[in-house]
């Protein structure tokens, strides 16, 4: 059965332009966009909408993405979590492999990279989704 619902998208980045353009860039591939400046933001935006996929930027003012990501899903939000970094190290790969990130990109990214991932995250969490977007 095949859920007519938009696919919620939330961009956490605290770089207000890189957020807008992901914002863009999703909502032209029939995404609706949440945005949130920071990881308390982001959490609180989480636990008030429906949210199915997560962009989290790692390094943001007073939570990292990492940070975030493991408090929703301490408070049992359920989804597809994508993790950008500009300083991709082992311990950060490690504690995203330990939250359960989907995946772990590096920026700068292409926006062909990010989108084919959330594609793929969506289509692996969500049987309704169509992965032909």
């Amino acid at each position: 059965m095949r859920n007519s619902t938009q696919p919620v998208m939330l961009i956490t980045d605290d770089d207000r332009s890189f957020r807008e353009t992901m914002a863009e860039v999703f909502s032209r591939r029939g995404f609706a966009p949440l945005l949130a400046a920071d990881g308390e933001e982001a959490i609180h935006v989480a636990q008030e909408a429906t949210v199915h996929v997560a962009l989290f930027d790692f390094h943001m003012p007073q939570r990292t993405g990492l940070e975030s990501i493991s408090a929703c899903r301490s408070l049992g939000i359920d989804i597809p979590y994508i993790l950008l970094t500009g300083a991709l190290d082992p311990a950060i790969a490690n504690q995203a492999e330990h939250v359960e990130v989907f995946s772990l990109l590096e920026k700068p990214v292409s926006i062909q990279i990010v989108t084919g991932v959330v594609k793929d995250a969506m289509a692996s969490h969500y049987p309704w989704f169509e992965s032909t977007r």
